[in-house]
C-alpha cells in the first residue's frame, strides 16, 4: 500500500487544498476596477449543489476573469477540486495555458504545487509546456509569492504523456475535443469522465461551434450535470435558441425541471441555474469597451483598395479579414504591386503555413497590432488575414474591413478595430479616464451589393469561396440588411437584436425566395450533422454496453470517433532536399517534422501529388520506410521545379492565381 500511496502521490493525483477565496484582487492583482461581470462574479449568491453559468457580454468585458473568479468561489465552497478549460483552437488554448499559468497557483494554499496540464493533438509544440514538465517534483513544497508573473506550471510528467489522462490534473487547458472524447465511444473515455469529475468546465467561445460539435457539446453538458459538475458558458454572441437548448441539457442531467427562458433584448446577460433557483440578470459593460462603429458596404475591390491606401497615407494600420485563403493570398498579391504601400509593411495571415512559419506570422501579428504594438511599428501596415484573427488574439487596428460574414463572426471581427485606448498617431494611453483619440471608427464590409430582390448568385458572383464557406446565404443576407439599414454597429446595445435579427425563426421567415433553396439546403446540412451527431454520441443511460455505443459501430481507438466534422484536408510535411536524402523543412531544434507540416484542401493535395516527378516520389517512399517519424505522412518535396507551390510569406497553394474556394 505504501508503494501504491506513493506512486499517486507522485503522480499528482492527491488534490491540493483549495484556497479560500478572498477577493478579485487576490486572484487577479492587475485588477484595479472590476467590470460590472467580475463584479457579478464575485457578489452573486452560489446555490448548494451543481450550477451552470452562461456569461454573455462583449470582447474585452473580462470574462475569462469572471469565470475563473466563479470557479474559484465554487471550489472554495467545496464543490469541485479542480477546473477545465476548453476553447475552439490549439491556438487559442496555448493562448488560455500561458495566461492560466500566471494565476492557478492562487486557487490552491500557497503550500502545495499543484499540476497545470495543457490537452491537446501538438501541445507538444507549446514552448511554455515544455518548460512545464522540468519544473519541481509534485512532493517538493515551496512558497509562492502572489505578485508572481511568470509562467509556472507544474506538471507531472505521468499527468503529461498522455492526452488521455491530461484531463486527470487539477488545472487543464485545452481545446472542447478533449472533453467531448468521454462522450463519444473511444477507448479510455472513462478516463476522461474520471477526469471531469469534481471540475468545473469552463468553455469558451461556445457560439463557435457547428451544429455537429454543438450537439456532443449538449450530449457532454448532460453528463457533466449528471455526474455533479458545474458548467461556465463564456460567449459574446449567442442566440436565444442555443441558450435554451443549452440549459435543457443541463436540466436533463441534472434532473431537474427545465426552466422556461423568455426572449429578452438584455445584453450583457448572465444566465445562472441550479436546482432551487433560475436568475437572468441583465448588466451594464465595461465602459472602456463600449464602442459605435459607423458601418459601410463596399462592393468593388477598386473601392476597398482606395479606402486601404487613404489609411495607409494617414498613418493608420489596417486589417482585411477574407473568407478564404484563395482570396487571402490574391489579395495580398495585389497590394504588393500597388506603389503607394511599402511591401515590407504588407503581411498574410492565414492556417495554410507550416507550423513553423505559423508561429512566427502569430508572433509577429501580435507584436505589430496588439496591446503593446507602438505607433511607429503600426503606421501605414496592413494586414491580410482570414478568420484565424477573430478568436482569443488581442488585436488592435485603426480600420478594418472584412468580407460579408454572418452576424456573430462580423460583431467578432469590430472587436478588433480600436480595441484599446490610444492617441491620434495609435500610442496606447494607459492613464486612468483616457479616451481614444483617433477617428471615429469605420466597419467596411465588402461583398455583393445591397438588394431588396437579390438574385439566386447574388452572394457566389462576388464572393464564390463565401459561399462555401458559409453555405447559409439568407443568414448573411439578412447579416447585410440589417447593418445597411442601421449604419453603425453600437455595442453593447445593438447586440441581441442583430443576432436575434438573423437567427430567429421570424427572421428566417423573410429571406427571399430566390435565396431560400441554398438556405434551406443549408438547414439540411446542418440537421445531417446534429444525426450524426447523435449517432456518434454515447447512450449515456444504457451505460458500459454495446448498445451504448451501437449506432456508431462500437468501441474505437479516438482517432476514429470524430469530436468535429472538419473539412477534407491532408496533413503533409514539407521537405527539402539534403544530398541524395531529404530534410525536413522546419530548421528547428525541437520537433522539426512537427513543426514543417501543414494541413491541405484533399482537392489541392491530390494535384499537388500529380507534379511531383516520378523519381521524386520513389526517392521519398524510400525516405519513409527509412524515417520512422514520417512513415505514414504525406511529403512534398520544395525542389526548385515544385517551390511555387509553398512560400515562407504566402503559406501554400500559391501558384494557383486563380484560387478562391479554400477556406481558413
Amino acid at each position: 500500500m505504501a508503494f501504491a500511496e506513493m506512486a499517486v502521490e507522485q503522480a499528482q493525483l492527491i488534490p491540493s487544498p483549495v484556497a479560500p477565496y478572498l477577493n478579485i484582487q487576490n486572484l487577479f492583482n492587475f485588477i484595479t476596477t472590476p467590470t460590472p461581470l467580475q463584479q457579478w462574479a464575485e457578489n452573486v449568491e452560489l446555490a448548494s449543489g451543481n450550477q451552470l453559468f452562461i456569461l454573455e457580454d462583449v470582447t474585452g468585458a473580462g470574462k475569462t476573469e469572471a469565470a475563473l473568479i466563479l470557479a474559484h468561489r465554487l471550489m472554495a465552497n467545496g464543490f469541485a477540486d479542480g477546473l477545465y478549460v476548453a476553447l475552439p483552437t490549439m491556438a487559442t488554448s496555448n493562448a488560455m495555458y500561458e495566461r492560466l499559468g500566471k494565476v492557478y497557483r492562487r486557487l490552491y494554499e500557497d503550500d502545495h504545487a499543484p499540476s497545470l496540464v495543457l490537452a491537446h493533438g501538438a501541445r507538444h509544440l507549446s514552448e511554455a509546456f515544455r518548460e512545464s514538465l522540468s519544473m519541481p517534483e509534485a512532493g517538493e513544497s515551496r512558497k509562492y509569492d502572489h505578485d508572481e508573473e511568470t509562467i509556472e506550471a507544474v506538471c507531472s510528467a505521468w499527468l503529461a504523456d498522455s492526452r488521455k489522462k491530461a484531463l486527470l490534473a487539477e488545472v487543464g487547458v485545452g481545446t472542447l475535443d478533449q472533453a467531448l472524447l468521454a462522450v463519444l465511444p473511444a477507448r479510455h473515455q472513462s478516463l476522461r469522465c474520471l477526469g471531469l469529475a469534481r471540475k468545473i468546465l469552463i468553455i469558451d467561445e461556445v457560439h463557435a461551434y457547428d451544429p455537429y460539435m454543438n450537439k456532443l457539446l449538449q450530449s457532454l453538458l448532460e453528463y457533466h450535470a449528471a455526474q455533479g459538475g458545474s458548467v461556465i458558458m463564456l460567449s459574446a454572441t449567442l442566440p436565444f435558441s442555443m441558450r435554451v437548448e443549452y440549459l435543457c441539457a443541463f436540466c436533463k442531467g441534472a434532473g431537474t425541471e427545465v426552466s422556461v427562458l423568455k426572449k429578452t433584448e438584455q445584453y450583457p446577460l448572465v444566465t445562472h441555474f441550479s436546482s432551487i433557483s433560475h436568475l437572468e440578470t441583465g448588466l451594464s459593460t465595461r465602459q472602456e469597451v463600449e464602442r459605435t462603429v459607423t458601418v459601410a458596404l463596399l462592393d468593388t475591390v477598386d473601392n476597398a483598395l482606395e479606402h486601404i491606401r487613404q489609411a495607409v497615407e494617414q498613418g493608420q494600420c489596417v486589417c482585411w479579414v477574407r473568407n478564404t485563403v484563395g482570396d487571402a493570398i490574391k489579395t495580398y498579391r495585389l497590394l504588393a504591386r500597388q506603389k503607394w504601400l511599402d511591401k515590407e509593411r504588407l503581411s498574410l495571415f492565414h492556417s495554410r503555413f507550416a507550423m513553423i512559419d505559423r508561429q512566427r506570422i502569430e508572433l509577429e501579428t501580435l507584436s505589430l497590432f496588439g496591446k503593446e504594438s507602438t505607433a511607429e511599428m503600426r503606421r501605414g501596415r496592413v494586414l491580410i488575414a482570414t478568420q484565424v484573427v477573430e478568436q482569443s488574439l488581442d488585436l488592435d487596428f485603426d480600420m478594418m474591413i472584412s468580407d460579408l460574414a454572418p452576424i456573430d463572426l462580423l460583431i467578432q471581427r469590430v472587436g478588433r478595430e480600436h480595441r484599446h485606448i490610444r492617441d491620434a498617431d495609435g500610442t496606447r494611453l494607459e492613464h486612468e479616464g483616457a479616451v481614444d483619440k483617433r477617428e471615429t471608427p469605420v466597419f467596411y464590409i465588402f461583398g455583393p451589393s445591397a438588394s431588396e430582390t437579390p438574385a439566386e448568385n447574388w452572394l457566389k458572383a462576388v464572393l464564390p469561396g463565401t459561399q462555401k464557406v458559409y453555405q447559409n446565404v439568407g443568414q448573411l443576407w439578412l447579416t447585410q440588411k440589417l447593418l445597411a439599414k442601421a449604419g453603425k454597429l453600437s455595442m453593447p446595445g445593438d447586440a441581441r437584436s442583430l443576432i436575434e435579427g438573423v437567427y430567429s425563426d421570424e427572421a428566417q421567415a423573410t429571406i427571399p425566395d430566390s435565396l431560400q433553396t441554398l438556405s434551406d439546403k443549408a438547414e439540411a446540412e446542418a440537421y445531417a450533422k446534429l444525426g450524426i451527431a447523435r449517432m456518434n454520441a454515447l447512450k449515456l443511460a444504457k451505460g458500459y454496453s454495446r448498445d451504448s455505443a451501437e449506432d456508431s459501430g462500437g468501441w474505437e481507438e479516438e482517432t476514429k470517433i470524430p469530436t468535429r466534422l472538419g473539412d477534407d484536408t491532408v496533413r503533409v510535411a514539407l521537405v527539402l532536399p539534403d544530398g541524395e536524402m531529404w530534410r525536413p523543412y522546419a530548421d528547428s531544434k525541437n520537433f522539426a517534422w512537427d513543426m514543417s507540416m501543414l494541413s491541405v484542401p484533399k482537392n489541392s493535395w491530390l494535384r499537388a501529388k500529380e507534379v511531383i516527378p516520378t523519381d521524386v516520389r520513389s526517392s521519398l517512399e524510400k525516405f519513409k520506410e527509412e524515417v520512422k517519424a514520417v512513415k505514414w505522412i504525406e511529403l512534398f518535396p520544395l525542389t526548385t521545379e515544385l517551390s511555387s507551390w509553398y512560400d515562407k510569406l504566402m503559406g501554400w497553394g500559391i501558384q494557383k492565381e486563380e484560387s478562391a474556394d479554400e477556406s481558413y
